[in-house]
């Protein structure tokens, strides 16, 4: 009988961290692939301030995944963390929430955190792949009287399904591999219910 509670229990905690890295891979995939590659765009213009932004954006890619689990306890720590201090603060106590150690809402900051992380580093592959874009065909086509929107859907985007299929390949491999994360935040509680497959794993 124990035995058999013991198969259920792994079996649960199996199920459990799948659903929360379906999760995190859905929220972490629309999100990266479509603001990694907007941001990409707007970054590869000559803009004011262009160089300082790419900057700030990448910097969360250089920090430690422990580092950045750290700095994100003290912002969604239902008792320390920012959010709920703040909310505290400007009386809407009402909206107060367990960001992380919770039931339901762990997964979901897990997969923000992770989106954090690794905006930077995915917008400057794009960008890189935008720098290979022939000069000439993009000038051809504003000549031809081409919106910036019908530059992008038509010249642009086909023209870097290659790096697409790049960072799309980055991120899947990145997801199922999101570890120091959730073991600096929630360390995979409580009971297992903030586990990836590869907590699940590790703790196995």
């Amino acid at each position: 009988a124990y035995r058999r509670q013991r198969q259920m229990c792994i079996r649960d905690r199996f199920w459990i961290s799948l659903k929360n890295t379906m999760i995190m891979f859905i929220l972490a995939f629309v999100l990266l692939l479509s603001l990694s590659f907007l941001i990409a765009l707007l970054l590869n213009n000559k803009l004011k301030g262009v160089d300082f932004s790419k900057s700030l954006i990448f910097s969360p890619a250089i920090i430690a995944p422990i580092i950045v689990g750290i700095i994100w306890v003290y912002i969604l720590d239902p008792n320390i963390g920012i959010i709920n201090n703040v909310l505290d603060a400007i009386g809407a106590s009402g909206l107060k929430q367990k960001w992380i150690g919770g039931n339901t809402l762990s997964p979901y900051s897990i997969a923000i955190i992770y989106f954090w992380q690794q905006l930077g580093y995915l917008v400057t592959v794009f960008i890189a792949g935008l720098k290979m874009i022939p000069g000439e065909v993009l000038e051809a086509v504003e000549i031809d009287g081409a919106s910036f929107i019908q530059k992008t859907m038509y010249v642009t985007i086909p023209m870097m399904k290659s790096t697409i299929s790049t960072v799309a390949v980055l991120i899947i491999t990145g997801v199922f591999k999101i570890f120091e994360i959730v073991q600096q935040t929630t360390g995979g509680g409580p009971n297992h219910l903030s586990e990836t497959l590869v907590t699940y794993s590790y703790s196995m």
